[in-house]
């Protein structure tokens, strides 16, 4: 059995960061409840071929439990432009990838900021599949408070202590993901961008259905699905972290900044 990491979040593992220089730049989103370094080995894979990285700290996250549930999606989505205008400002072509809801926002940004020239999504979500969702418009007022389960889906056991997350969620917090995937649901057919959507076959947080329903819903010219079967739901740290850093590193060289529009679907 893997259990979850329930040590306080380090000081370290909160900050936003940069890494990198160059013309061409890539903004990496974390999950829900976690931190910029879930994103960390893609975003060394593109430093190290001449790409400018920006990982930014959502709103709420790498703070407390009860920041968080002062946090809406919609704050969310401000971090993510905040990100994306500050790497625009030192970078003239962009790409974004996420993990989970960060893979989420990323699609929004395609979808609504035609500065994106690729995206690239890990375990992203447009809805939820557990039926108890249903309940929380009414049940976060009184059940404030949820407590992950101490079993992880991840093959590899030791990419546990890379994921920070808080050991408690916000129920309202919960609330406003799925309303964030209601919402990127229906901005889906504005993605235009080449998109590559990968997933894990593990993931027992996010079904692997999601990722069908993402390559369906857009309108992208060029597309890719790759499915992980080993990995869990954390897969950029899991045991294909390597692969699945190198797949979305190379999407990023082949079309940020590059003349795509013209190439046959992928």
């Amino acid at each position: 059995m893997i259990t979850r990491n329930k040590a306080p979040i380090p000081e370290e593992a909160c900050k936003p960061y940069w890494i990198g220089e160059g013309d061409r730049g890539v903004l990496l989103l974390h999950g829900f409840a976690g931190t910029p370094p879930e994103m960390r080995r893609l975003g060394e894979w593109l430093a190290h071929r001449g790409f400018l990285v920006h990982a930014p700290l959502l709103a709420g996250h790498g703070t407390t439990p009860e920041q968080m549930a002062k946090t809406d999606r919609w704050d969310w989505i401000r971090s993510a432009n905040t990100g994306l205008d500050q790497l625009l400002a030192r970078c003239h072509h962009v790409g974004v990838a996420g993990q989970s809801m960060g893979g989420t926002l990323a699609l929004h940004l395609a979808a609504t900021r035609p500065e994106v020239w690729a995206v690239t999504t890990q375990a992203g979500l447009l809805w939820l599949s557990d039926w108890r969702l249903r309940l929380l418009p009414a049940l976060h007022r009184v059940v404030p408070w949820q407590v992950p389960s101490d079993e992880v889906d991840l093959y590899s056991p030791e990419g546990i202590i890379e994921l920070h997350s808080y050991a408690r969620r916000p129920t309202r917090a919960i609330l406003e993901l799925v309303r964030l995937g209601h919402l990127v649901r229906n901005e889906m057919p504005a993605v235009v961008q080449p998109l590559l959507v990968m997933h894990g076959g593990r993931d027992g947080v996010v079904d692997p259905a999601n990722a069908d329903q993402i390559l369906s819903l857009a309108s992208s010219p060029i597309r890719a699905m790759r499915r992980f079967e080993r990995s869990g739901h954390g897969m950029s740290v899991d045991v294909d972290q390597d692969e699945v850093a190198a797949l979305a590193g190379r999407w990023m060289e082949r079309f940020v900044g590059r003349p795509w529009q013209t190439e046959p679907q992928s």
